[in-house]
């Protein structure tokens, strides 16, 4: 039986996971001055917490749902908020959201009502707001089409010496004149190639270069921002959940699954658990954005375990077929994954060490400044040997145990019920 919950009351449960409270506390002042006709019941999940400090300094009244030291893999701390806000809606009705806590509310409380209203008319058991601001993706993944955006730049503004080895670098790529509508255009792993480049146009003599070199240190917008919905669209349950509408409490029930491989976690279990309520019928939705992402910098910003549980998570997504998984596409789309995240990591550092001269010769930054490409340099060839040193084979049993403790799961599972 499908329980659209929106129809009991104005009431908005909340649930994140978060390791900084002053982040958190951001997010829901936000909800709460945006919608003023909504009652907001808050929870959240406290973790990294290595000290004992006032946990109590939340705008409103907040509900703990636990505060742990350890940071859990995502998988888990996504499972805890989901399993906790099942049991407040069912006993208090309403809506809920499942949120990053790097968000702020941006959409307007009238705006908000209409999207429910063709949300409940549409039957919507879930729903995936889209996130303006800065892209929710691995940093590594928003430096490199930028990057070449402003070479190609520099190469055709500048005719003097100064610029002749960013000019010998762009007379290898094929660039497109071509304007591309992609919603990937944000996302070097489906943008950045040396044909058919896309480029975007960027006036050099505005770029505040500390500001440019500062938001590629932690992965946020640049040259590039990312392309947002307009309208309600069916979704496919291949979004990301990083601001989950849930209208139906029964779609909770389906959790969020991931690989294990080694001493880390595949990301993207949020993708599992909507693919998995789209094969059992739930309807599923995307809207424009509601929230606004505010990246900086996290615990995890600089961890090379990051941006190789993407990886994995997305081969993972990617490999499923309905209700199942196919190993083959699995074990390539990881191959074909890490490749392509090696040639992106070898052209970003090749691409900010031409910049960085530039710069310099020009008398465009300082010190301090030069300092940060060369940290993200470091960090690239880290990173790039961390990609070098996956065992694939490892990686393939890891599938391998995935399939069959899913399959368990599932069989021990058959009992529970879902609404169809």
């Amino acid at each position: 039986m499908r329980r659209i919950a929106m129809q009991s009351n104005n009431i908005i449960n909340v649930v994140l996971a978060s390791a900084d409270i002053d982040v958190a506390n951001s997010l829901l002042k936000s909800m709460h001055q945006a919608l003023p006709s909504f009652e907001i019941k808050a929870s959240i999940l406290l973790f990294g917490i290595t000290e004992p400090r006032k946990i109590y300094q939340f705008c409103r009244p907040v509900e703990i749902i636990d505060i742990v030291t350890y940071y859990p893999p995502i998988v888990d701390s996504r499972n805890i908020c989901q399993a906790h806000l099942r049991r407040k809606m069912n006993e208090f009705g309403g809506i809920g959201f499942i949120l990053d806590d790097d968000l702020s509310w941006t959409l307007p409380e009238n705006e908000f009502i209409t999207v429910l209203e063709k949300l409940k008319k549409a039957g919507c058991d879930m729903a995936f707001s889209a996130l303006s601001g800065d892209s929710p993706i691995p940093k590594e993944y928003t430096r490199t089409s930028p990057l070449l955006d402003v070479l190609i730049a520099i190469a055709v503004q500048y005719n003097d010496s100064k610029a002749m080895k960013i000019k010998e670098y762009v007379t290898k790529v094929d660039i497109s004149e071509k304007i591309e509508s992609n919603i990937n255009t944000h996302h070097d792993f489906y943008t950045f190639t040396h044909k058919k480049f896309h480029k975007y146009d960027v006036d050099i003599a505005t770029i505040n270069w500390h500001d440019f070199i500062n938001r590629l240190v932690k992965g946020k917008s640049t040259t590039r921002t990312t392309p947002t919905p307009i309208t309600i669209t069916p979704a496919k349950g291949r979004e990301r959940g990083g601001a989950t509408l849930i209208l139906n409490v029964d779609v909770l029930l389906c959790k969020n699954d991931a690989m294990r491989y080694l001493n880390l976690y595949s990301r993207r279990s949020d993708m599992i658990m909507a693919t998995d309520a789209a094969n059992y019928n739930f309807k599923l939705f995307n809207t424009p954005p509601m929230l606004k992402h505010l990246r900086d910098e996290a615990f995890d910003t600089h961890d090379s375990k990051k941006l190789i549980g993407d990886i994995l998570g997305y081969a993972l997504v990617e490999s499923k077929e309905g209700a199942n998984f196919c190993a083959k596409k699995f074990a390539t789309n990881v191959s074909q994954r890490i490749e392509h995240t090696k040639f992106l990591l070898m052209e970003s550092s090749k691409m900010m060490e031409l910049l960085d001269l530039w710069l310099k010769n020009n008398n465009y930054i300082e010190l301090d400044v030069s300092s940060l490409v060369k940290s993200m340099i470091a960090e690239n060839e880290k990173t790039y040997l961390a990609l070098t040193s996956i065992d694939l084979g490892v990686v393939n049993q890891s599938f391998n145990t995935f399939i069959y403790n899913r399959i368990n799961y599932l069989k021990s599972d058959e009992s529970t019920e879902l609404a169809c």
